[in-house]
């Protein structure tokens, strides 16, 4: 259970803390010549994720050396087609972190897979990245606050548990049309759903980009999106696994890769074009967006608010996704190394 894990990781918090205590006794401040500790020098790491835009500033950070120049010793980026692949390879320690939502995250803590999070990497406000509701050709439901009224008791083809459904969930609350309202057809793979839509089979879908922008370029009807949504709706985040950070070396290889991201991140906040051709490789751009998607700016790392990540859990709950009790502090509390 994670409460039990929480419990365990203040045990050993305050256990560092006693020790750091000690070092600091009248003996031992007797010392002139006691050295601080020294961190453990940075190990491998391995990272799951989609071929998704939220990753450029690590393919950067690898292209350029960033992440070499910071003491890593390896890196390596394992890219897989589904989450369910990603989060299966995390709980049996295939890889040590992985690019993800704050739903699969508390799912894998919930299950016993520890997870810490090291950094959002795209969404760190509503401008940063994009999820919407988008009809089929030919909507006349009209859009915003009236089109996702219209949409009320209509099914809208998405993926349950996922974050997709808690941006569908947030719009349409937004808008004021009742839960009971908010109905969902459930159709796991994006690619599929988008041919769904655009064959006329949906009336209307839950989609992440570059699907959204492909839709829309292919004459669907962006109903609305949660970059103006009232509160932050989507944010994603690297997650590290606990058993990796209590290694030695496990906590200095995370900071080592912040580093290298922030220095990838001023380097594409600075150009996001000239990063295109990166983008359009490693996240499989569909070819008609090759030329015209617009490179997201991303944020320097730091941990989603509080309140964000209550939300997700709170919705979570509400809606039975979550197999054990998960808190705040069992997604954000760093182990020490041993």
């Amino acid at each position: 259970m994670a409460s039990s894990r929480t419990r365990l990781r203040v045990v050993m918090t305050l256990l560092a803390l006693f020790l750091m205590a000690g070092c600091s006794s009248p003996v031992a401040s007797e010392s002139t010549d006691t050295e601080p500790p020294v961190a453990s020098p940075a190990i491998p790491i391995k990272i799951g994720t989609l071929p998704t835009e939220d990753m450029l500033p690590l393919w950067v950070a690898q292209e350029k050396g960033y992440i070499a120049d910071e003491g890593v010793p390896r890196f390596e980026i394992v890219v897989f087609q589904s989450a369910q692949e990603r989060d299966a390879a995390f709980a049996s320690g295939a890889i040590d972190a992985f690019m993800g939502d704050l739903i699969a995250s508390a799912n894998l803590e919930a299950a016993g897979s520890g997870v810490t999070l090291a950094t959002v990497m795209l969404g760190a406000d509503q401008s940063q990245g994009r999820f919407g509701i988008i009809a089929s050709k030919g909507w006349k439901g009209g859009t915003g606050a009236e089109g996702l009224k219209a949409l009320a008791g209509v099914p809208v083809g998405t993926s349950s548990a996922t974050i997709q459904e808690y941006v569908l969930d947030g719009l349409m609350s937004e808008a004021g049309v009742a839960t009971d309202q908010v109905k969902v057809e459930e159709v796991k793979k994006v690619p599929v759903r988008f041919e769904l839509l655009m064959a006329g089979k949906l009336k209307a879908a839950a989609l992440p980009e570059p699907f959204l922008s492909l839709a829309q370029a292919q004459g669907a009807v962006l109903i609305a999106d949660d970059t103006a949504s009232k509160a932050n709706l989507s944010q994603t985040v690297l997650g590290v696994s606990d058993d990796y950070l209590a290694r030695p070396g496990g906590t200095s290889t995370v900071d080592a890769l912040m580093r290298a991201w922030d220095k990838a991140v001023a380097d594409i906040n600075a150009d996001p074009s000239a990063f295109r051709p990166i983008l359009v490789k490693q996240a499989r751009l569909p070819k008609p967006l090759e030329a015209t998607y617009v490179v997201n700016t991303y944020p320097s790392h730091a941990l989603p608010r509080k309140d964000e990540i209550d939300a997700v859990l709170t919705w979570m709950t509400s809606k039975g996704y979550l197999s054990g009790e998960v808190t705040y502090e069992d997604l954000t509390l760093v182990l020490p190394e041993n």
